[in-house]
């Protein structure tokens, strides 16, 4: 018995390679803004014992300083004091934010406290997790966006991969879990 079968259409379904879904501009800003509120907790809690008392020893000073041009040793050693204490809470932020944006983004969870809130995680090329080194680089590379008056974060909004000009440089990627 011999049976005829129709030919089979055969149909030619293309799918892009690319089907990850990256992570955008606002939720990103979003994000970044509620990492920076938890930096600020602690960053605030050192920062405010030591500007009190840099401050309680400077002011009685600040009205000599008024009267006067001629700055005492006293006052000037009051401003020192000041200056000082400014300069290392300057130093303490970098660290804080270093080391949190670094240690969270290279970790098995691969995201901040705010990136984890949206499903966001950070990745290579690749999609692969990155290093602490990797995130330390990605880390101070945002301070290039921010002398560039935010234009690197702006990135994030029109870019292919919704890069931001931090992850060109460390090639890295923020994507959406699946």
């Amino acid at each position: 018995m011999s049976e005829n079968f129709a030919p089979v259409e055969q149909k030619t379904v293309t799918v892009s390679a690319d089907q990850t879904a990256y992570g955008g501009f606002w939720v990103r800003a979003v994000a970044f803004v509620i990492d920076n509120i938890i930096i600020a907790i602690p960053t605030t809690l050192i920062s405010i014992p030591l500007l009190g008392y840099a401050m309680f020893n400077l002011l009685p000073y600040l009205e000599e300083f008024d009267q006067t041009e001629i700055v005492s040793s006293e006052m000037a050693a009051a401003l020192f004091l000041f200056w000082s204490v400014s300069l290392l809470l300057q130093v303490i932020w970098v660290v804080f934010f270093w080391l949190y944006f670094a240690l969270f983004e290279s970790s098995a969870k691969q995201a901040t406290l705010g990136k984890q809130i949206f499903g966001l995680r950070v990745t290579d090329g690749n999609g692969q997790r990155i290093s602490f080194a990797r995130a330390s680089g990605r880390t101070f590379a945002k301070f290039i966006s921010y002398l560039i008056l935010y234009i690197g974060f702006m990135m994030a909004g029109w870019t292919k991969r919704k890069r931001a000009l931090h992850d060109m440089i460390a090639n890295t990627l923020v994507i959406k879990n699946h």
